[in-house]
């Protein structure tokens, strides 16, 4: 890909004086087409190789922290080259030392980098307007999320619930605020099972890899064994699985309509209701009429 990107950007360098946007008429288009082709290809031909959430975070974090501390280019570009080489050496560092997956780990690196970047910003008083904009931005997005949660949990309770789940995966107290005792006990016994069979299952890849690393390869009787338990194992673990999902399932589809109604009052509690107000019923309009 550095024939592609040297390409893009020597044809950006010698066109970097031409006005963007020009000052008006049909150019106008030409110019916002070759600009998006051009990003297209640097964006394809690089998520082929790296996956779009490792791309994005490039194209995006560093450039944010950039805007953030500087109002120039050259200082931004300066500083944003420096946060996302920082970045990126972090999560290759946590990768190798935590034995993580490489694209997870830097994208986890660059999003606490914009974290730490801007609570830093925050704290030294600078960029208020963009953090109170970028607050009721964040609000708008959490109230549409459990907006969209609550009506769709009315709809569907069977299908998945991408936000309760988080929230569950994070507190897990929380699925007894709609599961009654009884499927609580089968939830956490379906649960105490599937994590020994994956324990197990651990065990015997262990084995195997053990046995290839030191030289010594298994017999046909071995290798059937241990393929038998793999596969009976994983079977189990799916059935447990199963009457997980179905337990969850059921108590969602008895409690769909109390749970999505708070759902959306959680929503409507979340939303700035004050920068959606007319601007005739704002304090300093009203003095003025």
């Amino acid at each position: 890909i550095a024939p592609l990107y040297a390409a893009i950007g020597i044809v950006h360098a010698i066109l970097r004086h031409k006005p963007f946007p020009p000052p008006s008429g049909a150019a106008i288009w030409w110019w916002d087409f070759f600009f998006y082709a051009t990003f297209g290809l640097v964006v394809t031909s690089s998520v082929a190789l790296a996956g779009v959430l490792l791309v994005f975070s490039f194209l995006i974090i560093p450039a944010a922290i950039g805007m953030l501390y500087a109002q120039t280019l050259p200082r931004q570009l300066a500083i944003g080259w420096a946060a996302g080489s920082l970045a990126s050496l972090v999560g290759l560092a946590v990768s190798y030392s935590c034995d993580l997956p490489t694209g997870a780990s830097m994208v986890c690196v660059f999003g606490a980098s914009l974290a730490v970047a801007g609570a830093i910003c925050l704290l030294r008083g600078r960029s208020t307007g963009k953090f109170e904009a970028a607050g009721a931005g964040l609000r708008i997005a959490l109230a549409m999320m459990f907006a969209l949660t609550g009506l769709w949990l009315m709809l569907a309770p069977r299908a998945d619930q991408p936000l309760i789940d988080g929230i569950e995966y994070l507190v897990p107290l929380a699925r007894s605020a709609y599961m009654r005792d009884v499927e609580l006990e089968t939830w956490r016994e379906a649960d105490e099972h599937a994590l020994r069979y994956a324990r197990e299952i651990e065990k015997l890849n262990d084995r195997e890899a053990q046995s290839r690393w030191q030289g010594r390869a298994l017999d046909d009787m071995e290798v059937r064994k241990i393929s038998s338990f793999l596969k009976s194992y994983g079977e189990m673990r799916k059935g447990e699985a199963f009457v997980m999902s179905e337990v969850r399932a059921r108590a969602r589809e008895r409690v769909r309509w109390p749970a999505g109604i708070a759902m959306m009052l959680i929503a409507l509690a979340l939303a700035p209701w004050r920068r959606w107000r007319p601007a005739w019923t704002r304090p300093g309009k009203r003095a003025a009429l």
